[in-house]
This record gives C-alpha cells, structure tokens and sequence, in this order.
C-alpha cells in the first residue's frame, strides 16, 4: 500500500486551509509574460493542491486540458464560473518561501484568445469572476483532500483484509502441524511405553535363563527406547517452537482487527465529509 503525499498531514489541518488574498500578477510562460492572478495555500502539498484544480476544471466543469510549459492549459473553451466567453485557461503551481513560510502559489491566467488576459482593467466582471474561484478553492481541496483519503484507506483496508487472510491460513497450517506433532508425541510415548513393559519382561526372562540371545534382545531394545525418548525430546522441542510461532499469529491477527476496526471506522467518517 506505499503515493501521492501523505493525505494524513492535510486531513489534520484541512478544517484550516484557507486561501490567501489574491493578487493581480504578470506570470511567465516560456518566454511571454501574461496578466494573471495569484494566491497563496499554505499547509497543503503542493500535488494535492495541483490536483485539485486539475479535477475542478477537467471532472467538475469538463474542460479538455494539456500540459505545456510548467502550465496546464485549456485552450478555447466555454467556462461559465467566470463569464459567458470562450477562454484560454492556463494555471501552474509552485512551491515558495521556506519552513513555516512555505506555501504552494497559485497562478491562474484567463484570456479570451491571442493571449488577450482577462485584468481588472479591461474586465472587471471577469476578474472578479477568476478571484472568487481562487478565494474559494480550499473548498475543492479540502474536497480532493478527502477523496485522497478515502482512497489510502480503502487501499489500506483491502492490505489489511488480505493480510487478516494470509494469518488465517498460516494459523491453520501451524495448528495442522502442532496436531500432527502432538500425535506423534503421543504416539511415540506408547511406543517407548511398549518398548518398556517389553523391557521388564526380557530382564525376568534372563534372570531366570541367562540365555545370551535375550541379553541381546534386552541391547537392542534399550538402544531403540533411547532413540524414541531423544525422537520425543526434539518433537517437544517442536511443539514448544509451533506454540510460541501460534501464540504470534493469534497476537498478530488480534492487532489485524482492531487496525481494521480502526480504518472502517476511519473511512465512514471520511465518506461523510465527502
């Protein structure tokens, strides 16, 4: 699940994102300088703030847009948010100033074609027009903000589902081995068991014969119960190593469910901001 920049550092300040006063500004593009407008957004990265004109322009008021020159562009097109005209939209961001000062400048030039820029001195409904959709952006990026979001944790809870899965199945295939490991711990307890009782009737037998192929058999037997009880010795071993690997899995899928728990509760509270 690794991004755009984490959205979890613009979700605790959004309530806060304010848009700075906008300016009237000469903006270069390539080698021309147009008339624009200008704000500041603080606290917000600066491709979260790109991408939240991208979407208001190109998904909210469905303009055809390019990329050329540091600037998206949307070259004649109708856009009712500042006048009934067919316009040339540029717009580019850019980060300026430095630590607490830093911020994501917007730059926003209008024209109504052959590079005619929209000012407050040749248009003044316009460029009022082209303000309050700057006064009022933080309203769509708190909104894409919020979109971003729900996406990370609709990401982060998928990852945590098929986490939840991965941890079941490891959980059933140590318990089948922690099961099968107890039945041969059980199992070879019988048999050292058998190979006892066995024992004790050989040695009366000798007692009482002294015949050398019992004193054999008694050998052999004693060399085979020594290995059952080392055989037993490394499964317990086994099965202390299958509790503990159970034990992790059992802590590991508890902490699975309340990250889930956390993240659903998360997202149903992102979903009703958006």
């Amino acid at each position: 699940m690794k991004k755009i920049l984490s959205t979890i550092v613009i979700l605790a300040v959004m309530c806060t994102i304010n848009a700075q006063k906008v300016n009237e500004t000469v903006a270069l593009y390539g080698k021309e300088q147009l008339n624009g407008f200008a704000t500041n957004i603080y606290d917000v990265p600066l491709d979260v703030v790109e991408g939240a004109i991208v979407e208001k322009f190109e998904n909210n008021l469905n303009l055809k847009g390019k990329k050329n020159k540091g600037y998206h562009i949307y070259l004649n097109q109708p856009c009712q948010t500042f006048g009934e005209a067919r316009y040339d939209i540029y717009f580019t961001t850019q980060e300026v100033g430095k630590k607490k000062n830093k911020s994501v400048q917007i730059t926003l030039v209008v024209s109504t074609g052959n590079q005619n820029c929209i000012t407050y001195s040749n248009d003044p409904r316009t460029a009022r027009n082209i303000s309050y959709f700057l006064e009022n952006i933080n309203t769509d990026i708190q909104a894409y903000a919020t979109k971003l979001k729900i996406a990370e944790l609709n990401t982060l809870l998928s990852n945590l589902e098929k986490e939840r899965s991965s941890l079941e199945k490891e959980q059933i295939k140590i318990q089948d081995k922690l099961n099968k490991t107890n039945d041969e711990i059980k199992n070879t307890s019988n048999e050292i068991e058998a190979k006892t009782t066995e024992m004790t009737r050989l040695q009366e037998k000798y007692t009482n014969s002294h015949d050398p192929e019992i004193k054999n058999l008694i050998s052999k037997n004693a060399k085979e119960t020594q290995t059952l009880q080392k055989s037993q010795s490394s499964l317990r071993k086994s099965l202390l190593g299958l509790n503990n690997d159970l034990d992790k899995i059992r802590k590991k899928i508890i902490a699975n469910e309340k990250s889930v728990e956390q993240t659903r509760h998360e997202l149903k509270e992102m979903e009703k901001k958006y």
